[in-house]
Order: C-alpha cells, then sequence, then structure tokens
C-alpha cells in the first residue's frame, strides 16, 4: 500500500538539461528511486492524481505495461499527461507545499522539451508589460490600433452546463452553504446567477484588409462556479491547489472550460474633455477586492445578456455594464472594441472597450453618476487622469497604485492611448518614463514589446 512506503530524504533529484529522451529517462528513474515507489506501487500514486486532476468516476488505474514503458530505453516522446502525473505524484511523497511542488513540476517539464530538442518554454502569448509593471494579462487579439468590427464578432453557445470533478464541486457546494448561511443571517451574499464559460476562442482574417474575424464558443456555467474556481490557492484536503492542479504550466487554451466560467467586459471611458475614468472596486465584489480597474466592468450573464435565447452579443453587455455602473446610456458614446485578453493568474477571459463620451465633460459625467447607478455598490470610487500618453502613463506607473492595478485595466488603458494617439507616440512616452524610473529605482524598465 501507498502508506506503508517510507518518505523520501532529502531533495528531490534535479531533472537539468538532457539531451536526449534516454538521459531524460534515466533522471526519471532516480526520480522514483528517490521517491521510494517500487513500479508495481507506482500505478495507485498515478491513479490518485489521475483522480486529482481528472476527477472521473470512471476507471483510471494506468496498466503496469504502460508505466513500465514510460521507464524503458529508445523513446521517441511520451504521453505527456500520464508522464507528468507520475512526476506529480512522485514528487509528492515528500510531502512539499504546493508552490513547491508547482516550481518542481515545472522544472521537469522544461526537461522534458530540452529532451526533445525544443529549448526552454516560452508563452504563445507573453504577459503584458509596461516597464516595471508586469502583468499577468496576455493579449489574443487586438493591438489599439484598428478596432475589432462588431459585424466580425460571432459569438456561439453549446447549451450544456460545464462538468465539475468532484474537487471543484465540493468547493461549489462550500460557496452554496455560505452565500445561504450570509442570506439568511441578513448580511451581504452572492446571487446565483446564470453565466457562460469560454469553450474556445477563434482568429481567422477577412477580406482583403485581413481584418480580424473572432468567433467565441461559450458554454453554460454559473457565478458560483465562478467564485469556487477563483479559490485558486486554498490548499485542498489532498494538499493540491486549483492553481496547481488546472492553470499552472498550461497554455490558457489548455484550461479546463470550467475554470473559465467568466468572460468580462472591460470599458474604458473619456470624456468629452478628455479625461479618463478610472474606478476603484470596492470590497463587496466577488473577485478583485479594491483593486483599480477600467471604468466598468461587467460579466456576461445569461438572463440579462440572452434574454431571447440567443447568443449574447459582446457590444450590448458592455453597453449594459457601462449603464449600471455608470448611468450612461448607448447613444451618449462611441463604443470601440480594441482587443481580446486573457489574465493567465486567474483564468479570466475578456474584450476591452473604449467609450469616449461624445458631449458628457468630466462635470457631467460626475453629476450624471451622483443621480444614482444601479450597480454603484460595485466600486468605491473613481479617479480621473487627463487622457494624454504622459499623464496616463504616468498614473499608471505610479508607486503608490502599482501592484494594485486589475491586469486587464493596464492593458486596457495602454491600448486606448495607443488608439487615439498611434504606438509609435506612446511607447515613446512609455520609454521615456521608464528610463526615469529606472535611474532611480532598478534596471527593470524597458520599451513594452510590440504587439
Amino acid at each position: 500500500m501507498a502508506s506503508d512506503r517510507v518518505a523520501p530524504h532529502g531533495e528531490p533529484p534535479r531533472p537539468g538539461a538532457p539531451a536526449s529522451l534516454d538521459e531524460f529517462t534515466e533522471r526519471l528513474k532516480a526520480l522514483r528511486e528517490w521517491a521510494n515507489v517500487r513500479l508495481r506501487a507506482l500505478s495507485d500514486v498515478v491513479e490518485t492524481e489521475i483522480s486529482l486532476r481528472k476527477g472521473s468516476a470512471e476507471q483510471t488505474k494506468p496498466a503496469y505495461a504502460t508505466l513500465q514503458n514510460l521507464f524503458g530505453a529508445h523513446r521517441k516522446r511520451h504521453n505527456e499527461e500520464l508522464l507528468f502525473d507520475v512526476v506529480r505524484g512522485l514528487l509528492r511523497q515528500a510531502q512539499p507545499t504546493p508552490d513547491v511542488l508547482e516550481k518542481q513540476v515545472m522544472q521537469w517539464r522544461e526537461a522534458y522539451r530540452s529532451a526533445r530538442g525544443l529549448g526552454l518554454r516560452t508563452d504563445v502569448y507573453p504577459g503584458f508589460r509596461l516597464g516595471p509593471l508586469v502583468t499577468s494579462c496576455q493579449l489574443l487579439e487586438g493591438n489599439g490600433e484598428r478596432p475589432i468590427l462588431e459585424h466580425n464578432v460571432r459569438v456561439l453557445v453549446d447549451p450544456v452546463d460545464v462538468a465539475l470533478p468532484p474537487i471543484v464541486k465540493d468547493l461549489r457546494d462550500e460557496v452554496v452553504i455560505e452565500q445561504s448561511r450570509r442570506r439568511d443571517a441578513g448580511l451581504e451574499y452572492f446571487w446565483h446567477a446564470p453565466r457562460y464559460a469560454v469553450k474556445d476562442f477563434v482568429v481567422t482574417r477577412t477580406g482583403l484588409d485581413e481584418a480580424p474575424e473572432v468567433t467565441l464558443h461559450l458554454k453554460h456555467s454559473d457565478y458560483f462556479t465562478f467564485i469556487a474556481t477563483q479559490k485558486l490557492d486554498l490548499p485542498l484536503p489532498n494538499g493540491a491547489t486549483l492553481r496547481g492542479l488546472y492553470l499552472h504550466g498550461r497554455h490558457p487554451r489548455d484550461v479546463p472550460d470550467f475554470m473559465r466560467s467568466s468572460f468580462g467586459l472591460n470599458v474604458a471611458v473619456v470624456t468629452a474633455d478628455e479625461w479618463l475614468v478610472v474606478a476603484r472596486r470596492s470590497d463587496r465584489v466577488g473577485v478583485g477586492k479594491n483593486v483599480w480597474n477600467s471604468s466598468a466592468n461587467e460579466g456576461l450573464q445569461r438572463q440579462l445578456d440572452s434574454p431571447d435565447g440567443r447568443p449574447p452579443n459582446l457590444f450590448r453587455a458592455a453597453e449594459r455594464g457601462v449603464l449600471e455602473e455608470l448611468r450612461i446610456t448607448p447613444e451618449k458614446y462611441d463604443l470601440a472594441l480594441l482587443a481580446f485578453a486573457v489574465v493567465t493568474s486567474n483564468s479570466q477571459w475578456c474584450g476591452l472597450f473604449l467609450a469616449r463620451l461624445n458631449t458628457m465633460t468630466r462635470r457631467q459625467f460626475e453629476e450624471n453618476l451622483g443621480r444614482g447607478a444601479q450597480d454603484a455598490w460595485e466600486n468605491q470610487g473613481f479617479d480621473f487622469v487627463r487622457f494624454q500618453p504622459g499623464p496616463t502613463v504616468s498614473f499608471l506607473l505610479d508607486e503608490d497604485r502599482r501592484e494594485s492595478w486589475a491586469p486587464a485595466a493596464v492593458v486596457l488603458f495602454y491600448l486606448s492611448l495607443v488608439n487615439a494617439y498611434g504606438h509609435h507616440a506612446v511607447d515613446q512616452v512609455v520609454a521615456d518614463q521608464c528610463a526615469r524610473y529606472k535611474s532611480r529605482t532598478s534596471p527593470n524598465c524597458s520599451k513594452p514589446p510590440a504587439l
């Protein structure tokens, strides 16, 4: 039995950078020897890992011969899911903390890529960086200069609920119980709102100008599932975390759909007299408490955004968010979709919009907001910054708020500047301001990568 094994001593062997799969296999053997797991007992260890990852009620124990072949010579490649279930299970024998375990697994992933001659892993979509301000938001499509046209955005819905593995279902059940308790006690609570989960995201080019054409595939989910899957670093009964099981080291498209139970509409609002509206979220929202964020932020909701059963329209949903949070109706601004992005640190997908008010000035904006917005409680207040590259970039990089930004907001405000002034002008301001920060603080400033 697994419980009879002697726990390994000392640090696990490091995989290094093997030059071949045979060399990698030898290091994998050394890892198994360190873990004190005999080959015949390994199937139980791997079965546990598979059940944690998939939550499947089906038979998941790998055959002895399959595991034996994993350690055989002259392999050209491996079943990667099985391989890293083995690696994770062996490393877990020393009961490392979740963070340590994920770092160790990542070292073995890099070693496997090295053995296959693939070099070090790099993200297909790098995270966004603005000098010393680094975010986990990855741009999927859009560069700010050329908005994505409404008629080139299609949303398709597969009307089935996401399937939850037991470990996630248990977390969701806890959310249901807690919110019911809070409601009965007369406290603030979250409503079981029907939501969408991202199933897939597809981009093609169309027409002579190769304009982007985007298809967003959605499934059904709900707000309780979203809240449960945002408990990413909560230690689970088995010592794992949702981040380690489903996010860490994965491309955004490889994250299970139940972990993508949200699609956000982030809107930057610029007044007619060129003030950018910046929101400070309240501590009453479910996720992203007290962070600096876009002017309006809304999640797709099945009842409100698909009242007739048809797929939601992202532009209409963004307009709903502006109306509910800022009390501004659509005819008072021009709306442009600048980009699609995903925040990899919490698997939140989003569209980034710019709304330029036609005649409403900053003073009129504040007066209008003071007359009562439906979702005013979602924000604790607003700040205003001149919508010009210098003041806005300085505002983003200010040390007092640099670590308190919602990741997508930084990207949205940058792209909004690019839409208004062009990326050359904006990037030059970024480079100049970073040079000043570099001289005062650290050598970490550089021009942001071309989008």
